[in-house]
């Protein structure tokens, strides 16, 4: 049997605290924070409800029976650990890690504040989830506690550290606590979170990393909305609706955080919270509700999305009270965050549903007010642009709520009702309207249409013109359409009806009373209806510049000026002889026998006859003497020694003129290659710049010749038997 003593007369704190402990006779003294004082048993794991299709399941079903009997057991877990002395329980929570995690198991999968009316339709539930949640919170409360008596105590470093080292706080575990108890329990939050930080301050930097990682969730969320719309696919309505929990559930997180904790705000603004809330609003909850309400007009995760946007609004308006209550605390430096205010709300415009909604609730021209009256040196120009862009009734860019009745401060700017959602998104299109240009009644109602299709696309355009002839504007008839309020005939009328423009011929017809039948009647030629033509009109033969008959066309010598023109530009060509030509081709040619064409005797004789027959070819061959060189008539192959010759001969000129009149081989060798001299003049008598240049180029290029290939060469001379191998 093992005795445990606790005595602290001294007062001291548990990471001093010493204790004896007799094992089988034998006292021996134990710190009083060891593995020895833990509680050695597996704590039970908390379950979620079963919850099917937004519903409890009922009262007697078999998974609502077991969920009862396994909550009874942690909530004795939790029990059982609020019950053990002071150095038990901590030494039960560092050293057994299924004391953590069923701790952690329940702030996990625990029914947020917003799905609380889920529980409520059980009376059996109640009950036992209540007690679940209190006992979890006290657990969480006495980890956190530094003093529980004058006996009962730690240090408070050391407790900071004990917490942060073995993560029995975190900061993914204070995400997971704030939309659980955030509403119910906003006092013993707020004292949670600000002694956590007094404790260990390292908490700060891991709730940087909790605020970047909400941003990153709110790209992912984005991203998988534009991924299905650009696929041409639309999501399912399961997947819409984890969405959209998953959407509030972030927005309940940062919503409370910066509410409970006031401190964290300034990190929210140095990381650009402010344009990525905003960003959100439009680019993804807006999106993300219209989907839902394609899906399910009575859908209740509609209501879930419209409490997202409330808590969006609120955590913005939190954020921006901190440069508010900066330039209220200390009005002479004022001017830095009055306009880092600005900024924002001017940063904020390219998000227009927000901005809307934002004015409705919260207004900006009383925060506009205090700045003035604060800040005396602000630019004037800027606070009137942002006046009119959120204050003013219907500007041009369509920044206002569009509503002309006054609403109240208490009502929610959404509805459950799925019109006044849609009214408002309406009223943020801008048509072509807000650039000044008058439209025509057609161009208005062809505005009007694109605006009820923007919202409603799955309608038919001449559906939609029907609907806008019964109505004053765009919001009722879009409200109409959505409420279901539509008369009886519109109501019975097909919803994808397309609208097919009047035919110009049946006009036509209208106006002329004349029906023809060609399909060039009444287009902008037709001589019949319009009394002035565009283009030319060709009457008779010919066309319009061309010779009305032979007598002028023959007289037309304008063809004669242009090839003289033409001609002139083949003067200009100049004549560019190239000293580096090379001759390998024509000595090639020269050295390759001529095809020897063997002709019949007939033809033979033929071709005499026909030289003896043209006498002044025979003139000229007598008058010219004969050569050596020259070609004979029926000379069919040159003889090889003359070609040889005069391709040596053609050579030997060619050396001479690059090399200078250097005579052999050898020479031009000796003078680093050819043309290149490197002997130079005597020494000391100076060298010119060219001999210095071909130096260089030989000392650099003497790589690829001479010694440096010896074992090619070699290898070359043995492979033909000139040396022993």
């Amino acid at each position: 049997m093992i005795l445990n003593t606790f005595e602290n007369e001294k007062k001291l704190p548990l990471n001093e605290l010493l204790l004896e402990r007799d094992e089988d006779g034998v006292k021996r003294t134990v710190p009083a924070l060891n593995e020895k004082w833990k509680d050695s048993h597996c704590f039970t794991r908390y379950t979620s409800l079963p919850i099917r299709n937004g519903c409890l399941l009922q009262e007697g079903s078999a998974g609502l029976d077991q969920w009862l009997s396994e909550t009874g057991w942690f909530i004795r877990d939790m029990e059982g650990l609020l019950e053990l002395e002071h150095y038990r329980f901590w030494s039960t929570m560092v050293y057994n890690k299924s004391a953590i995690e069923a701790v952690i198991s329940f702030t996990q999968l625990a029914v947020p504040c917003y799905l609380s009316g889920v529980i409520r339709s059980s009376e059996k539930v109640v009950p036992v989830y209540s007690a679940a949640l209190r006992a979890t919170l006290q657990v969480i409360c006495r980890m956190i506690t530094q003093r529980e008596s004058d006996r009962c105590w730690i240090a408070r470093e050391y407790l900071g550290d004990l917490l942060y080292k073995h993560y029995l706080i975190s900061v993914p575990l204070l995400f997971d606590l704030l939309p659980v108890y955030g509403r119910e329990n906003k006092t013993v939050l707020t004292q949670m979170l600000q002694t956590i930080f007094k404790l260990q301050p390292k908490y700060w930097f891991d709730l940087k990393t909790g605020l970047q990682f909400l941003q990153k969730t709110f790209n992912t969320i984005q991203q998988q909305l534009e991924t299905d719309r650009l696929g041409g696919h639309s999501a399912g309505a399961a997947t819409l609706n984890d969405l959209a929990i998953y959407s509030l559930d972030c927005c309940t997180v940062i919503s409370l955080l910066v509410e409970l904790c006031p401190d964290c705000r300034q990190m929210c603004t140095e990381l650009g919270m402010e344009p990525a809330i905003t960003g959100f609003y439009d680019n993804s909850i807006v999106p993300l509700y219209k989907n839902v309400h394609s899906m399910d007009n009575d859908s209740p995760y509609l209501n879930y999305l419209n409490a997202a946007r409330m808590e969006l609004l609120a955590a913005f308006r939190a954020i921006m009270n901190l440069e508010l209550e900066t330039v209220l605390n200390n009005p002479a430096d004022s001017l830095v965050p009055a306009d880092k205010f600005l900024c924002i709300l001017t940063e904020c415009l390219s998000d227009p549903i927000f901005v809307k909604d934002y004015q409705r609730h919260y207004s900006v021209e009383r925060d506009l007010d205090i700045l003035k009256q604060a800040c005396r040196n602000l630019d004037t120009f800027k606070m009137k642009f942002v006046q009119d862009a959120y204050c003013q009734g219907e500007t041009e860019n369509g920044f206002t709520n569009g509503f002309s009745e006054p609403v109240p401060e208490d009502e929610e700017c959404f509805g459950e009702a799925a019109g006044g959602v849609a009214a408002q998104e309406t009223a943020e299109i801008a048509g072509p309207c807000s650039s000044g240009l008058k439209l025509t009644p057609e161009q208005q109602v062809d505005v009007n249409v694109q605006k009820v299709l923007d919202v409603l696309p799955h309608l038919g355009d001449g559906y939609v013109r029907k609907i806008l002839s019964r109505y004053d504007d765009v919001e009722q008839a879009i409200a109409a359409v959505l409420e279901g309020n539509l008369p009886p005939d519109l109501a019975k009328a097909d919803p994808t009806e397309p609208y097919i423009p009047a035919d110009k011929l049946d006009t036509l017809y209208l106006e002329t009373g004349i029906e023809r039948l060609n399909v060039f009647d009444g287009d902008e030629f037709d001589v019949l209806v319009h009394d002035e033509i565009k283009g030319v009109m060709k009457k008779g033969k010919g066309m319009p510049g061309q010779p009305r008959n032979l007598k002028e066309m023959l007289d037309d010598k304008s063809h004669i000026q242009e090839m003289k023109n033409r001609y002139q530009e083949y003067t200009n060509v100049c004549d560019e002889y190239d000293d580096e030509y090379d001759d390998s081709f024509d000595a090639m040619a020269d050295s390759e026998s001529r095809a020897k064409v063997r002709l019949a005797p007939a033809m033979r004789n033929s071709l005499v006859d026909e030289f003896e027959d043209d006498e002044e070819d025979e003139q000229e061959s007598e008058e010219q003497p004969p050569s050596s060189m020259g070609r004979k008539p029926l000379d069919f192959c040159e003889n090889p020694e003359l070609v040889r010759q005069r391709y040596e001969e053609r050579r030997q000129s060619k050396f001479h003129a690059r090399h200078g009149g250097q005579g052999t081989a050898t020479a031009a060798a000796s003078s680093g290659g050819p043309g290149k001299d490197v002997i130079g003049k005597p020494k000391g008598q100076g060298q010119d710049k060219s001999v210095l240049q071909n130096r260089k180029h030989k000392g650099e290029n003497k790589s690829s010749r001479a010694n440096h290939n010896r074992k090619q060469g070699a290898t070359f001379k043995r492979s033909r038997g000139m040396m022993p191998s």
